[in-house]
């Protein structure tokens, strides 16, 4: 009887500051890093991506999956991680598949008992901000727009977590996580989001053509351009 093919799935997170990625064989993690993009995303990803096959003993035709981090976040490492995903599922001819960077925020406080409002420092005196209820519904926005603003949301007693939550004044119906500790998820919680909430998927080339990343605002040089 001929072995099983390996089925590799690749998760890959550019949409930030800090960058992740990991490398998943069926249910088993193999490989996962976590890397501040101090440089470029361009000059940081590939190679990252390059030592982690090295690492577990893959060629870039064995990935037959990936679970992208699509926005919002660095306008940059959108279009990077993006081009790099599209890259590799046009090659394989495999499924990607793209979660929202805030919904990714908001997973550490999955089922625990309140909404969630998710927020990522978007710079420029505002943030990327989303309200979920406890299992990961959308409830309000996303939006990009002033940390004071969320405040008037109808969120009722909620947890507040990502990399911009510290960035909001206080408010008693927020409980706020540590932002150092949970600011960030890495890549690895996109394995997660795709088995509590991602639907099988094929390859598709229309669909992969389609699929943009989700800014939410325009490139900062188009906004001081425009202003």
């Amino acid at each position: 009887m001929m072995d099983r093919p390996r089925q590799l799935t690749l998760a890959l997170d550019a949409s930030q500051a800090s960058g992740s990625l990991a490398l998943f064989e069926d249910e088993a993690l193999l490989y996962a890093s976590y890397f501040n993009v101090s440089i470029t995303h361009s000059e940081t990803l590939m190679p990252q991506l390059d030592n982690a096959l090295k690492l577990t003993g893959f060629q870039p035709a064995e990935i037959g999956k990936i679970l992208l981090a699509n926005g919002p976040g660095s306008f940059t490492g959108l279009r990077i991680g993006l081009a790099t995903a599209k890259g590799i599922a046009y090659a394989n001819r495999c499924p990607l598949k793209a979660f929202s960077s805030l919904q990714l925020a908001a997973l550490p406080r999955m089922n625990c008992g309140k909404n969630i409002i998710s927020v990522i420092d978007a710079r420029m005196k505002e943030v990327y901000a989303a309200l979920w209820d406890e299992e990961l519904n959308l409830l309000h926005g996303p939006e990009v727009c002033p940390p004071a603003e969320i405040l008037n949301w109808d969120f009722g007693d909620a947890w507040l977590i990502g990399d911009g939550s510290h960035i909001l004044p206080a408010d008693e119906r927020l409980k706020s996580l540590h932002p150092t500790a949970l600011g960030y998820v890495p890549a690895i919680g996109l394995y997660t989001l795709d088995a509590l909430l991602g639907a099988d998927s094929v390859y598709d080339f229309d669909a992969l053509a389609d699929l943009q990343p989700f800014y939410l605002r325009d490139f900062s040089a188009q906004i001081k351009r425009n202003g």
